[in-house]
């Protein structure tokens, strides 16, 4: 990996790199809808945060300024909203095949990168990349969609205000009915200072 200037950017309040949390989020949110509320009401005891949205029907999640979602998105956003005060940032974008256009940002992703969920709805998530983002990070985030591979990758991104920061950015891939990925869901939070890479 590239040659990152000095972390800045990382304050008291951001989401984590926790990858324990991370694992079982990624399992609960690649698990059948009973099995996610289970695990999910789990990692909310657990970790401390509020999951009461999982028990909201599907059509109770905003989805104002996104064209007609599919029912496959709907409830992969229902997904999304339900974790919308996880501790560690969650994002939904898709469809794959326009780019990857952001259809929900949980909270902890709001608060990492300083923009609104309406800055960030329907853009790539590209726009936190800047001058110093390492093109082997960026290579390696691009060879996994391309593949269809699940990736963490380590890349310097930038926050609404300009100031850079490392985030650790986790891609999971969904299929949908044929086997195509059609959405991910990507994790993410920035690497305090004193971490190593």
């Amino acid at each position: 990996m590239g040659v990152h200037p000095k972390r800045t950017g990382v304050d008291d309040g951001q989401p984590r790199p926790r990858p324990a949390l991370r694992t079982a989020i990624q399992d609960a949110l690649t698990a059948d809808r009973e099995s996610f509320r289970t695990a999910v009401g789990r990692l909310a005891a657990n970790h401390g945060f509020s999951a009461d949205r999982r028990f909201a029907p599907v059509n109770e999640v905003e989805t104002t300024g996104l064209e007609t979602p599919s029912d496959s998105a709907k409830r992969l956003l229902w997904r999304a909203w339900v974790l919308d005060a996880a501790p560690i940032g969650i994002v939904l974008t898709g469809s794959a095949y326009r780019d990857n256009p952001l259809l929900y940002a949980n909270r902890a992703t709001r608060q990492l990168t300083g923009y609104s969920l309406g800055e960030l709805t329907g853009t790539n998530l590209r726009q936190l990349q800047g001058p110093q983002t390492d093109p082997e990070s960026v290579a390696r985030l691009r060879t996994a969609i391309r593949n269809w591979n699940a990736t963490t990758v380590d890349i310097l991104n930038y926050h609404s205000d300009g100031t850079p920061f490392t985030n650790r950015v986790s891609l999971v891939p969904v299929l949908d009915a044929t086997g195509t990925v059609e959405h991910w869901f990507g994790m993410q939070a920035a690497v305090p200072d004193d971490e190593e890479a």
